[in-house]
């Protein structure tokens, strides 16, 4: 068992809404701190790819071909003179 100091208005407020959903105290404490953990982990392969990126930027050449093989669908416009469908109602 570990002890730890919370601040008084956050523990109340965590304790009325752990309890409209069912969880002890220690679930909550644990989910948060899992979900700190995690954030900490994305946070730092977000700064890795960025130093990566800073280390060896991308250049316009890499990805060129890419870009230029891209072909994006027209999209079919409707007709000016179309008759819209209205919504069928439902008998009562």
């Amino acid at each position: 068992m570990t002890a730890v100091r919370l601040d008084d208005d956050l523990i109340a407020e965590v304790d009325r809404e752990r309890n409209a959903a069912g969880l002890s105290r220690a679930k909550v404490i644990q989910e948060a701190l899992s979900l700190w953990l995690e954030r900490r982990k994305v946070e730092a392969a977000v700064r890795r790819e960025q130093q990566g990126y800073r280390l060896k930027p991308v250049s316009n050449e890499e990805f060129a071909r890419v870009v230029g093989a891209q072909v994006w669908p027209q999209e079919e416009q409707p007709s000016l003179h179309a008759k819209k469908k209205s919504p069928s109602r439902a008998k009562r």
